[in-house]
């Protein structure tokens, strides 16, 4: 019986260490000199402070969790599983689903039972739980907007209260993993694939995902896409560390090595992307479901949960690609947050505070390091430094401006003052972006080129000539009166 297996509790392992870092304790209020980091300083080591969640941060599965998810929820819970089934507007045998119709909330509202997870303590079925109800949610109070959406091109107001089913459940499972009762990137991308072999490793062609809420190509891209890219997230990690040790011990070599390390990994996370992001096509399918309750014209006051004694209004963001760890990672290791103080990024926004537990604590660590060691100072001190610096950038850069690329393409976009309000959250949104172009070429100008090798001038130069085709891009979008896609082309190089 299911509850006997769901109540097994996982014993909990000691926590493991990242490579490179001791254990002794960095004060909090120590100042580490810009220009000659104090090796006497040993940085805070980090631990997953939950090592037996499904989310893990390690050097060994990167950003994805420990064991791959699970794909099918045990018998209990039979008909949530049935609906998330029927869920999708076209399903995976070609027929339409729930969401087409615009049956899913009835159905919901008829059928779904109450089930009662408290005795749920397995931690790879209660992420599934999350997945699933968090998708639930999303599908439920987004379904007359989606509907709204494909009649008019306009959303229209969602629905204001989610029902003691959905809301009950994925509350409490929320709170036992340590998260928020929303759906965030990682769950929706991360914990949302299975293999079609399970005897071969993650890649394009052998992943497809759990969970649907249009069945489109598209949307199978994005998931698959950031999946398999994070699959090299491994290397990111690693390397994002022995830049932070690199500094901190004062070792210039090794910190260029890291550096370059860092470079080749997300350019392997960027090329993947490349292959399956291409243009937005029928992203609008399923975006509606991505839109958060914070911030949003379809939830004016947030969104109420049927509860006894709840009568908080929830507010929280959606999912985007700016929302991934990845891209709050390359922000908190090269000091990116200083650039736009008011920019849109998920550590001035709020999106970190919505990650699991050792993931939030990871970034949390890489930001306090960052910032005590200098990284960026440091990098720039050196001519070769600064040249692998401004590479990395380059890779951040490839990164985040794939997000805006097309994205006139997926937003409701009908009257001048439609294209005038559009304007303005994209100069909000982008204004990270072009500040990370600026920085790229005024690292770039204040380097010794005479000093650097031939290949590396080169790569440093064709980075400079991209980001200053980003920058002017987006400087043309933001003036035209009339909606223009992003160029495609210019997000690879």
């Amino acid at each position: 019986m299911f509850a006997k297996h769901a109540a097994t509790a996982i014993k909990r392992t000691q926590p493991s260490t990242l490579r490179r870092f001791t254990k002794a304790h960095h004060p909090a209020a120590a100042v580490i000199n810009a220009h000659t980091p104090d090796s006497s300083l040993s940085s805070a080591a980090w631990t997953n402070p939950d090592p037996g969640s499904e989310f893990t941060v390690s050097s060994k599965s990167g950003f994805l969790p420990r064991r791959d998810p699970l794909p099918v929820l045990p018998s209990y819970f039979e008909k949530l599983d049935e609906i998330l089934h029927e869920m999708p507007i076209l399903k995976s045998d070609g027929t339409l689903g729930l969401l087409h119709t615009g049956q899913l909330g009835a159905r919901v509202e008829r059928e779904l039972p109450q089930y009662d997870v408290e005795f749920v303590f397995d931690k790879r079925i209660l992420a599934a739980l999350y997945r699933d109800y968090s998708m639930l949610a999303s599908a439920y109070l987004l379904e007359p907007c989606d509907i709204q959406f494909r009649l008019t091109r306009n959303y229209g107001l969602g629905r204001r209260m989610l029902p003691a089913n959905i809301a009950v459940p994925l509350q409490t499972v929320a709170r036992r993993l340590g998260q928020k009762p929303c759906l965030e990137h990682s769950t929706f991308t991360f914990y949302n694939y299975q293999r079609k072999d399970h005897d071969q490793p993650i890649s394009l062609s052998n992943i497809e995902p759990i969970r649907k809420f249009s069945g489109c190509d598209k949307e199978h891209n994005f998931v698959v896409g950031h999946v398999a890219a994070a699959r090299h997230t491994d290397a990111v990690i690693d390397a994002s560390l022995g830049i932070l040790e690199a500094v901190q011990s004062n070792k210039r070599v090794e910190f260029n090595a890291a550096l370059r390390q860092y470079s080749t990994a997300m350019g392997r996370v960027n090329e993947i992307l490349a292959q399956t992001l291409q243009g937005c096509g029928d992203y609008a399918s399923f975006r509606t479901f991505l839109n958060g309750s914070k911030a949003q014209s379809m939830f004016n006051r947030g969104v109420l949960f049927e509860r006894n004694g709840d009568t908080e209004a929830h507010k929280y963001l959606g999912v985007g690609q700016s929302s991934s760890p990845i891209a709050s990672l390359g922000t908190h290791l090269f000091q990116l947050s200083q650039l736009s103080p008011r920019g849109s990024l998920p550590c001035n926004d709020g999106v970190d505070l919505l990650r699991a537990p050792n993931v939030r604590s990871f970034l949390e660590h890489v930001d306090q390091q960052a910032r005590n060691l200098g990284v960026q100072s440091y990098a720039l001190r050196s001519s070769e430094s600064s040249a692998e610096y401004v590479l990395a950038l380059g890779q951040v850069l490839t990164y985040r401006y794939r997000q805006w690329a097309n994205l006139r393409d997926s937003v409701p976009v009908q009257s001048a003052r439609d294209n005038a309000a559009f304007h303005a959250y994209l100069d909000v949104q982008t204004s990270h972006v072009r500040d990370i172009a600026k920085l790229v070429s005024r690292t770039h100008a204040s380097m010794d080129g005479e000093s650097l090798g031939q290949s590396v001038r080169t790569r440093a130069e064709s980075v400079v000539h991209h980001a200053e085709m980003v920058h002017r891009s987006l400087g043309r979008i933001l003036n035209d009166a009339e909606p223009t896609p992003l160029p495609v082309s210019m997000i690879a190089y």
